[in-house]
């Protein structure tokens, strides 16, 4: 099992917590990214990490590949640079999963104003990620042990939510949430969060609960998934803390973001459901203003490692 992790946007925090991270515990990883920044960052949080630059994945006995593809800029600020090598990272350990060199991607984390600055139209790892494996359908989970959410939509704005959630969104979320779980042993119980507040009331508060969200609950149910709903998204969150649901779906980013990031903002897990192979990220951004001072939490980086991990041995 080889695991590519990628750096992240060099200006930021994804090599102080990649070594953190790799200080713990052995993981069987090869890093893409700047073998110059992870040494610099090694030093710096006084971490006992030996780098050494391969041009394949390949594990070694006393020390972690880099496949180094640059990455001196400004740290600490976004920048056009920043934002292309963190793309040039990103391709290339999408290549290298799809053609079977290494088992699974971790990805550190990026600046998508850095990237769109260097004149590449981005929105997100994972729609990037999609479409570098040929335009496969994908949705975003996160996860934490006692909280785990899908998301119908990611990055829209919110008043195009409504136009978005339609009942195959819905349908596909809903599936590829229940495989996830079934990877992990897990029988799915899944809750539906409503869009509305109290679930519409019975139409009062929109329809989108009654004419889009219920009817696909109603077919899912006869293809014989264990889902509940539309429930008040005020509610299906604790519901789901209490055991009542293994998994929520959420019907847009905020929603379903806001619950896991206050539960284990450095402890989630963010998982790209759909690809044909296993990617896993960190669920925090490049946090610009602590770069330098080795203050970053690695424990989202971590638990990324730890899940990818699992996943490929489960055959995820």
């Amino acid at each position: 099992m080889i695991i590519a992790v990628t750096m992240g946007d060099p200006a930021g925090i994804g090599p102080e917590v990649i070594v953190k991270a790799l200080s713990k515990r052995y993981f069987p990883v090869v890093i893409i990214g700047s073998i110059e920044r992870l040494r610099e960052a090694a030093e710096l949080c006084q971490v006992d990490l030996k780098f050494v630059e391969v041009r394949e994945p390949k594990l070694l006995e006393d020390a972690i590949g880099v496949i180094d593809l640059g990455g001196k800029v400004p740290e600490g600020i976004a920048t056009a640079e920043g934002g292309r090598y963190s793309y040039r990272y990103i391709v290339k350990a999408s290549d290298l999963v799809m053609n079977g060199k290494v088992d699974a991607i971790v990805t550190g984390p990026v600046n998508k104003r850095a990237v769109n600055l260097a004149g590449i139209p981005f929105t997100g790892h994972t729609e990037l990620l999609a479409k570098l494996a040929g335009g496969v359908k994908t949705k975003m989970l996160l996860y934490l042990e006692e909280l785990r959410v899908s998301h119908v939509t990611t990055h829209i704005p919110l008043k195009e939510v409504p136009m978005s959630i339609s009942r195959d969104e819905i349908i596909l979320t809903v599936e590829l949430t229940a495989s996830f779980l079934r990877r992990l042993g897990e029988e799915p119980k899944i809750g539906i969060a409503a869009l509305n507040p109290h679930a519409s009331d019975g139409g009062v508060i929109g329809n989108e609960d009654l004419e889009i969200i219920g009817p696909a609950i109603k077919e899912l149910t006869r293809m014989g998934y264990n889902v509940s709903g539309p429930v008040p998204s005020d509610v299906v969150f604790l519901k789901a803390l209490h055991g009542e649901y293994n998994a929520v779906v959420a019907m847009y980013h905020d929603q379903g973001h806001i619950p896991v990031k206050l539960l284990g903002f450095n402890r989630a897990v963010n998982v790209t459901l759909g690809l044909p192979y296993v990617r896993t990220s960190v669920d925090h951004g490049t946090a610009y203003d602590i770069v330098g001072k080795c203050i970053a939490d690695e424990g989202s980086m971590l638990n990324a490692l730890y899940l990818a991990e699992r996943m490929v041995a489960g055959g995820i």
